[in-house]
């Protein structure tokens, strides 16, 4: 009998803890809860200018490509480099056309580095990002010019002035990411951003509006800013995650 119930006891035992890891919660997959460590991201859309640098440059293009490594799920580093364009454009002497215009974009190339602070909700991440670097520019030469009056000399409105214009300078980049998780490894995004350049870097010449004649010396020195609005695919170059787990890629 002693043995019979030995053997009763230990079946229910048995019984008690199946029902028992029935019931325990399965952890959250690990790509709903860490971030992959090492990240690779591609990003392309339109940059419009802002401040001053919106009297003489119109709506363009830029391209970015950016590494990422999280040291937790929170905070990451990343080196960037950025290609934009602006579509030359000064003030509203398109509208007029008896103005000459040339049409010399801006061009601008960047590397920069910086932290980047994340939050993870299932499928979401939010990366919020601000970088430092140096920008190097084309400095077009541009002239827009007005022949209205026949027998008057040309009036020169507008003129780049290279020698007070720079070829690079000190460079400034920061926005948010909003990232969705496509699949595992792979994130789609949307990502309204902000760049500028330090020091004036573009110098022109112009006409004052109160002035007749076209006065070299009257030289105007601003930085390239820009907002960007930009769509991109970051991927996870490696399967480990910021807490030490790799991957799982079997099913969703």
């Amino acid at each position: 009998m002693k043995k019979i119930a030995l053997l009763l006891s230990l079946i229910s035992t048995i019984a008690f803890s199946q029902d028992d890891l029935k019931q325990v919660k399965p952890e959250t997959a690990v790509h709903l809860r860490e971030i992959p460590r090492h990240n690779l991201s591609l990003a392309f859309g339109v940059a419009q200018p802002s401040g001053d640098f919106s009297d003489i440059a119109r709506s363009g293009l830029n391209v970015g490509l950016e590494y990422t490594y999280y040291t937790n799920k929170y905070l990451g580093l990343s080196a960037g480099l950025r290609h934009q364009y602006n579509e030359f454009g000064y003030l509203d002497t398109d509208t007029n056309p008896e103005n000459n215009i040339s049409s010399n974009n801006y061009t601008t190339t960047s590397i920069s580095i910086g932290p980047s602070f994340s939050y993870t909700r299932n499928r979401f991440q939010l990366d919020v990002m601000l970088k430092g670097g140096i920008a190097f520019y084309n400095n077009p030469d541009n002239v827009v010019s007005n022949n209205e009056l026949q027998d008057a000399p040309t009036t020169i409105l507008y003129q780049s002035d290279a020698a007070n214009s720079k070829s690079a300078s000190a460079y400034l980049e920061g926005g948010l990411r909003f990232n969705y998780y496509f699949r595992r490894s792979v994130q789609l995004f949307f990502s309204p951003q902000y760049n500028t350049t330090l020091g004036d870097p573009i110098g022109y010449n112009y006409i004052d509006e109160n002035s007749t004649t076209f006065i070299p010396e009257e030289v105007r020195t601003i930085n390239a800013s820009n907002f960007t609005l930009n769509f991109g695919i970051k991927i996870a170059l490696s399967p480990e995650y910021t807490s030490g787990e790799d991957r799982y890629d079997g099913d969703e």
